[in-house]
């Protein structure tokens, strides 16, 4: 079940940088105006009764309502007993319901029995089930898209039990439609403090029965990281400590949630302490429309927890444009002048990054270099990074940017000129198309070609003490059913916006989520209205998505709707 991971006042944590900074739209005048139909994340709890058996059911009968009591059990405060009440004494004691679920894209029905069967005349049946499967949830809750989604059987071996049909052999794991997936899962992100700075909060984003979620996750935030973060993020948590009590009380049962946990969590010092409290609070109020203040107790007893100020993920800079060899800031949906002029000279700018540290600003130039344009040297660009075919560079807040290398390789020109080659494993062998650093420097958004295709991974960044990039964890796969990615950006939290193009030129824009997405039932989402797109700009704000087409027109996405902004855009680029 584990992934490679003052007494009288409340501990109130303080959350800030948390996704807020967001302008009001400006209402254009001019310019097409393109819709889409973005969707609206929601978490509603609902509940879901399940119903065991009726005597006298046969066979088909049987296995549909073991199926509906199945996806039921997730909401549910009797979770799987009534779906074990389907199955033979020794099946339902060996059945582990929660080692997977597969999402499935329709309802799952049994197939109709061949005509020769004879239910009067057999004690022992195989009942089929097809469905498709579109993603899994694994026994953590981490959420995984399925490449190719395919219609698969699923067998269930159904026996005469006393004069009634039970199930006597089927697979681990459950089957739950696509369409009641959000309803009995709940999207949550659990929050782990960042190796280089104990006050940044890393999201990862989990899928867990909303029955329980909340004791679900705190178990697994004292499980630690997950493996595609390891040495990126740290945990505070003492080795062996456990969830005292059997649950944790839901959000809405008091003002403050407390958390009971085993002896070794008061070996503690204060500051790491109330970094712990804050890890809990933030990951037990999204969605709260507050922060849900968190106590904690060794035992029984309650220890003291100062507030403690964290830092989540956010782009707080504006977003920046190149036009006509100049610089210019998106404000309030207008270009507006840049207070740093450029000497453009002799450079061919085909991509754009800013740090989120506001310096260095960079471009690459044609398609075999990166220039640092911000360099108080008086000789204009200095060429920072080298090599053929580079992907777009990304600048990390410590001021490193990111670039491809070789084969297998990426490169990194540090704050203080220095080249830095990365060969990760799952790298090996394939070119590296785009890279893209998280606002909080602990996680990387690569693109690469493999055999079968483009490839979007996710990894942690493991830093050495002056905040270089020393290697990456190992990879987390996401977007897979999403073809053809040229560029991946940073687009939320746990989300990439992601720009494809076809062997015909056409363009897409998509959102796919690091371990699903809240809103679309974990599924990767195109967003309709474009097909002319030559970049995209995201950034972990309020303020959407910005495209640049191929005609140069800068275009901003708020809510599904395509916006302009400014005609003539050579290049656009948010913090990071």
């Amino acid at each position: 079940m584990r992934r490679p991971g003052n007494a009288a006042a409340a501990a109130v944590v303080a959350l800030v940088g948390v996704l807020g900074l967001g302008a009001c739209a400006q209402i254009p005048t001019s310019g097409p105006v393109r819709v889409g139909n973005a969707p609206v994340e929601t978490q509603v709890d609902i509940a879901l009764l399940p119903q065991g058996p009726v005597p006298g059911t046969d066979p088909q009968t049987l296995v549909s309502g073991f199926l509906q009591a199945t996806s039921a059990a997730a909401t549910s405060p009797k979770e799987f007993q009534t779906a074990k009440e389907f199955l033979t004494t020794d099946v339902a004691q060996t059945w582990e319901p929660e080692e997977a679920v597969r999402v499935v894209r329709e309802e799952p029905m049994p197939e109709p029995f061949e005509d020769e069967i004879e239910l009067g005349s057999t004690d022992t049946v195989e009942i089929v089930v097809r469905a498709t499967t579109i993603a899994t949830v694994d026994s953590v809750g981490a959420y995984t898209e399925a490449v190719s989604p395919r219609e698969a059987p699923y067998k269930f071996t159904v026996v005469k039990v006393g004069g009634e049909w039970r199930i006597s052999a089927l697979d681990n794991g459950v089957l739950v439609p696509a369409n009641l997936f959000s309803s009995s899962y709940r999207a949550t992100r659990l929050y782990f403090p960042s190796a280089s700075d104990i006050k940044t909060l890393v999201p990862d984003l989990r899928w867990f029965p909303r029955r329980a979620w909340q004791t679900v996750a705190v178990k697994e935030i004292l499980a630690g990281p997950p493996e595609w973060l390891q040495g990126a993020t740290q945990t505070l948590v003492p080795e062996g400590t456990r969830l005292q009590s059997p649950s944790v009380p839901g959000r809405n049962d008091a003002d403050s949630v407390a958390i009971r946990l085993s002896e070794q969590i008061s070996s503690v010092q204060a500051a790491q302490r109330a970094v712990i409290a804050a890890q809990f609070s933030a990951t037990l109020s999204e969605g709260a429309g507050r922060v849900i203040p968190v106590e904690l107790y060794s035992d029984q007893s309650r220890l003291s927890v100062d507030a403690a100020e964290v830092d989540l993920p956010a782009t707080i800079a504006q977003a920046i444009v190149l036009k006509d060899g100049d610089l210019y800031r998106v404000d309030d949906g207008r270009l507006a002048e840049h207070d740093m002029t450029v000497d453009l000279s002799g450079i061919d700018p085909t991509a754009l990054a800013v740090s989120p540290s506001t310096t260095p600003t960079v471009v690459r130039d044609g398609t075999d270099q990166i220039v640092n344009l911000s360099l108080d040297e008086g000789e204009g660009p200095v060429p920072i990074l080298e090599g053929t075919d580079l992907a777009a560079p990304s600048v990390d807040k410590f001021g490193n940017t990111w670039t491809s290398g070789g084969q297998g390789e990426l490169q990194v020109s540090t704050d203080t000129l220095d080249v830095v080659k990365i060969e990760p494993e799952w790298l090996s062998g394939r070119r590296v198309v785009s890279v893209s650093v998280s606002p909080e420097g602990a996680r990387i958004a690569v693109v690469s070609e493999t055999p079968s295709g483009r490839q979007v991974q996710v990894a942690g960044v493991v830093r050495d003490a002056q905040h270089t990039p020393v290697s990456l964890a190992p990879a987390l796969t996401v977007a897979a059913p999403v073809a053809d990615t040229v560029e991946a950006r940073w687009g939320g939290l746990t989300t990439l916006a992601l720009l494809t193009r076809d062997s015909e030129d056409t363009s897409t824009v998509w959102t796919s989520g690091v371990g699903g997405q809240a809103s679309t039932g974990g599924q990767s989402r195109q967003l309709p209205g474009l097909t002319d797109v030559e970049q995209i700009a995201a950034g972990v704000n309020d303020h959407g998505i910005l495209v640049v087409t191929k005609d140069g027109d800068l275009e901003h996405e708020e809510t599904g709707v395509w916006q302009p902004i400014a005609e003539d855009v050579d290049l656009a680029s948010y913090p990071g």
